[in-house]
């Protein structure tokens, strides 16, 4: 049988690993019933939770911090400075996310590497890795300059990741670019300057202070230091790499320079203005006597890192192979199943018209700064002929709410676990975004959304806010659902980041004991929260509050951990309420315990079967 690497958590996969070399294939197909068992969905041999490593099989894992398209890559290319030199890689800004995703799985290899093994992987392997981002105008990975990334192509290649982590200037750069909570300039010269005196200083190291400037080898010794670096972080951290790469200033590609060529910008640009101004005009003066239009949005060209879809690719992809089907309904409007020409399956909304000028704008704004594994991803949005579309990650397993109140399949208590888990890490990267807290405002079952491996993902950002951490902000529109609404916020309409844990706390509820809170009805919200908390005291048994569909999965102690956590978070002042950090760090103490029960039972199942096995044997 060839060798599995199982992508589950760090102490299954060194256990996993070595023992699936050696068993035989009535032991494979018992642990893949209980894997099945463990993520809450069926095993098969295309599972994305598992892969081979074979030849022609990139080494690389993208699956972390996938490459999202960038919206400037077909206009302006400018060069990301500073990176390799003047001369060094020709990398373009539309290839930033493209470095961001390279650095980060770079690292992950790092970080699950062995005896010391430099930071990059061979020519061979790096090959084998051609395809790390989706086809995209502008960029390939050639125009990107990551052809010579590999292992030998320069003395910086050679690094090793205990290597890089004994320079001084590596603390400092880590520490530095882990603090982004001062201002976003002050914090992004600090970050830089600190990863470029690491940069400088590996080059030094490997080639001695006298020798002659390289600007290639000096761009690897930086992307050996990002790779370090961002191997370097705490694995909950915003993406180390995405922070230094969004901090760089950007300098026009190399062009000509005749002062012909100049000329013939010029005029081209004022003949390009004059016939604007005409067209403004003849406009302005067809239209004097109409009605104005209602502006709904400020500063679009703003947006970035998004695809501008035409109607015509929004109406084929909804209505792909002749059929058109609605995901779910909402107040701001309606969700679609669309197919793009690539055969890539997205969800689209289409917003009420009604809602557009706050939803529309606000979910555009905020999800265009916003990248996270947790997060629903936007792909890009359609304005035309005052028809608003926003093209999202398609998330096959549908809403938390869908698979917690059906009858017929229940998820396990690992899954139920791991969705919690992934929810409040997507929390606490928003509560503590580099630029203010945002405050998501509708946190609920039907707005989590499963893929296809039942990882959990926030969408519906129709309601978000932003603000400072420690701000606080009156409005007069109290809006969200009603039964998963803090009330404090109810009653003064005072929004803090305590409001989304309110919040949080009752989809923990939920999941516990499998019982919907009805959203309009805050007499049954409050029965569920009353009824927590004396199980928590003792007053009740667990199984007056547990799923009975669970079935006896769950451990006492961690049940009751999640359960005091939760009694916390619905605390009716916002001061008791703990905060997302917290929440945070005590669901992941039991995801991490309840994995290693499973891995306990699954080796001592392997160890029966084995035992069992020789016996037969021996008789």
């Amino acid at each position: 049988m060839s060798p599995i690497i199982v992508q589950f958590h760090s102490s299954l996969t060194k256990i996993l690993v070595a023992s699936l070399a050696t068993t035989t294939s009535h032991i494979s197909q018992l642990l893949n019933a209980l894997s099945s068992l463990v993520w809450g969905t069926k095993s098969n041999n295309n599972s994305s939770s598992f892969y081979c490593i074979g030849a022609g099989t990139c080494v690389l894992n993208f699956t972390t911090y996938p490459y999202v398209k960038f919206g400037e890559c077909g206009s302006v290319q400018e060069n990301i400075t500073n990176w390799g030199g003047e001369y060094g890689f020709p990398t373009t800004i539309c290839c930033r996310n493209a470095l961001t995703v390279l650095s980060e799985a770079m690292a992950s290899h790092a970080r699950r590497s062995i005896f010391n093994a430099p930071l990059f992987i061979t020519q061979d392997q790096w090959q084998n890795c051609s395809n790390l981002f989706h086809p995209q105008q502008g960029m390939s990975q050639h125009s990107c300059g990551f052809d010579d990334i590999y292992l030998g192509s320069t003395k910086c290649s050679y690094l090793t990741l205990p290597v890089v982590k004994a320079k001084k200037e590596y603390q400092d750069a880590l520490d530095k670019c882990g603090h982004f909570d001062q201002s976003f300039d002050q914090a992004c010269a600090n970050c830089t300057s600190a990863i470029l005196s690491l940069r400088d200083s590996l080059y030094e190291q490997e080639n001695g202070k006298e020798s002659n400037d390289n600007k290639t080898e000096r761009a690897m010794c930086g992307v050996a230091a990002l790779v370090a670096l961002a191997a370097g972080k705490l694995p909950d951290d915003p993406s180390i790499s995405d922070k230094f790469l969004r901090c760089m200033p950007t300098s026009g590609g190399k062009s000509g320079s005749s002062l012909s060529k100049l000329m013939f910008n010029v005029l081209i640009a004022v003949v390009v203005i004059l016939v604007i101004v005409i067209l403004v005009k003849y406009i302005y003066v067809s239209n004097k006597k109409k009605p104005k239009k209602p502006v709904y949005l400020k500063q679009i060209t703003t947006w970035s890192g998004l695809y501008w879809f035409s109607k015509a690719e929004i109406e084929n992809a909804l209505n792909y192979g002749n059929e058109k089907v609605c995901l779910g309904r909402g107040s701001a409007g309606q969700v679609y199943r669309g197919v793009l020409p690539s055969g890539q399956v997205v969800a689209i909304k289409h917003l009420i018209k009604s809602n557009t000028s706050d939803s529309f704008t606000r979910e555009v704004e905020g999800l265009s700064r916003l990248r996270h594994p947790n997060l629903v991803s936007l792909f890009g949005c359609c304005i035309e002929n005052d028809e608003r579309y926003l093209v999202y990650e398609f998330c096959a397993n549908g809403n938390l709410a869908q698979h917690l109140m059906r009858r017929d399949r229940h998820l396990t208590w690992v899954t139920r676990v791991r969705i919690l888990r992934d929810c409040s890490f997507a929390l606490k990267y928003l509560h503590h975004h580099i630029e203010g807290c945002v405050v998501h405002r509708d946190i609920k079952l039907s707005n989590i959304l499963l893929t296809e491996n039942y990882q959990a993902k926030l969408s519906d950002f129709g309601l978000a806010k932003m603000m400072g951490m420690e701000e606080s902000k009156v409005f007069t529109d109290v809006r969200g659902t009603i039964g998963y609404m803090d009330p404090e916020y109810m009653s003064n309409a005072k929004l803090t980041c305590a409001s989304d844990v309110y919040s949080f706390g009752i989809v923990v509820l939920q999941i516990l004991s499998g019982q919907k809170v009805i959203e309009l009805d805050l007499d049954v919200r409050d029965q569920l929260t009353r009824k927590a908390r004396d199980v928590s005291m003792g007053k009740r048994p667990i199984s007056d509050f547990e799923d009975p569909r669970i079935n006896g999965e769950i451990n006492k102690v961690d049940f009751e951990a999640i359960l005091h956590i939760a009694v916390l978070c619905v605390a009716k002042s916002s001061k008791s309420r703990p905060t997302i950090e917290v929440v945070y760090e005590e669901l992941s103490k039991v995801y991490n315990d309840t994995i290693s029960r499973m891995v306990l039972m699954l080796s001592r199942i392997e160890f029966e079967i084995e035992s069992s096995t020789t016996s037969r044997q021996c008789s």
